[in-house]
């Protein structure tokens, strides 16, 4: 997994910095509003259980290949005329999990380079339980960095979501337990862009 992680930083670290002598910029934006499209995979996905008394305790940690994808579409507004930094709204959809989660999002661009990106968000979601359990809140973050080439971004983030849950009466022998769950993923994707 160290080795995937360690190629992928790489890579986009090396295209960055072959397009920092880039001064001008990809495109000229006549709005200063844009709408991200996103498919992305788990590179290395964790999770975690633990309740009020115990320590977390991992249960699938594995650098292979994970045949799970998220969909999702972020909208940012820019506030300065180098569109450098947006502030926006996200929503993405995990089948897999059967989560989806709405999130404030911020994305500024380094200032060496006109096609690097950062940003983080974090919000709330929810997500359709189809076992013993109750989930009663459910937090979402996410970091991320892109790279913009014309109107599509190769995509690298992190994110985790964190289920505050109750066991249901009667389900494996647990009466109304009170535990967390956490789900890490590393993620590699393809965003395509929209200026509206």
């Amino acid at each position: 997994m160290k080795k995937i992680v360690m190629a992928t930083i790489t890579s986009m670290t090396i295209l960055a910095n072959v397009s920092a002598n880039d001064i001008k910029p990809i495109e000229t934006l006549k709005s200063k509003n844009e709408v991200c499209t996103l498919i992305d995979k788990p590179i290395l996905r964790s999770i975690c259980y633990q309740d009020k008394n115990e320590k977390c305790s991992k249960t699938d940690e594995s650098g292979e290949w994970i045949t799970d994808f998220r969909v999702g579409t972020d909208y940012y507004h820019y506030i300065d005329k180098n569109n450098r930094l947006g502030f926006g709204l996200g929503i993405n959809v995990n089948p897999f999990f059967e989560f989806y989660n709405i999130y404030g999002v911020t994305k500024f661009k380094l200032p060496l380079t006109n096609r690097w990106f950062l940003g983080v968000g974090a919000g709330l979601g929810n997500v359709n339980t189809k076992r013993g359990v109750r989930t009663y809140r459910h937090e979402f973050f996410k970091l991320f960095t892109s790279f913009d080439f014309k109107n599509i971004s190769i995509y690298l983030s992190y994110t985790q979501n964190i289920l505050y849950e109750l066991y249901l009466k009667g389900y494996k022998g647990y009466d109304g337990m009170d535990f967390t769950e956490r789900f890490e993923v590393l993620n590699l994707g393809i965003c395509k862009r929209f200026i509206i």
